[in-house]
């Protein structure tokens, strides 16, 4: 029995391994973000969804525990530009790892509306150790969490811009709320009036709901 261990010891130190591979991690309980940055665009979602809330994946390294434990993160005012209640609701700044569990989540509720169509908004959220953790790896102890409506020009809107004028992302989201999708410049050439009495109900739609500031020239429609 001691002759095989002698041999094992002996092959560790050539290779290099270590007893610690075989066996479970037993320090002090860290936690990180899984990641440290997350996009989300409304792009292409149809018009009426206005908000959504992201949910950031928070992961522990270490045993899970038979009881729940507590995490805590901070915003970064330094490096978040997206502006508190108007483009966020503030995150609850203490999370949850449930009993047995070895991951969790933060929940960031985002709002479409205040978004400018050009501009990627970010939120930046910082790991902080406490009772239950001490902090991980560095590069993932905080996350950036951008987000935008941008929703680019389609090469195909000159084809339509005497009826639809111009280009303001919020025609075409609503477009694709009511049509179910996306269009391209193939689907103009085959359906070009099928399209247009859509897009009529987009004017519709914004003539009744001047608030959003969206407006269409005054011409006949061909539908």
């Amino acid at each position: 029995m001691r002759r095989a261990a002698l041999v094992l010891a002996l092959a560790c130190i050539v290779t290099g391994c270590s007893y610690k591979e075989s066996f479970p991690y037993k320090g002090d309980s860290l936690v990180n973000f899984k990641t440290d940055s997350l996009y989300f665009s409304f792009g292409e979602l149809p018009f009426s969804v206005t908000d959504t809330t992201l949910l950031i994946g928070v992961e522990i390294i270490g045993s899970p525990a038979g009881h729940e434990r507590i995490f805590n993160i901070a915003l970064d005012n330094s490096r978040t530009t997206a502006r508190l209640h108007e483009h966020y609701d503030e995150p609850r700044m203490e999370g949850r790892i449930p009993s047995g569990a070895s991951a969790g989540t933060v929940a960031l509720t985002i709002h479409r509306l205040s978004l400018q169509s050009d501009s990627v908004f970010t939120v930046v959220l910082d790991m902080l150790p406490g009772e239950d953790f001490r902090l991980g790896a560095v590069e993932d102890r905080s996350v950036a969490v951008s987000f935008t409506n941008r929703l680019d020009l389609p090469e195909w809107w000159p084809m339509l811009s005497k009826w639809l004028g111009e280009y303001n992302p919020r025609k075409y989201q609503k477009f694709i709320e009511l049509w179910g999708g996306a269009i391209t410049r193939k689907d103009i050439n085959e359906m070009k009036y099928t399209i247009l009495r859509t897009f009529k109900k987009v004017k519709e739609y914004f003539g009744e709901h001047p608030e959003f500031g969206v407006t269409f020239p005054d011409v006949d429609w061909p539908v």
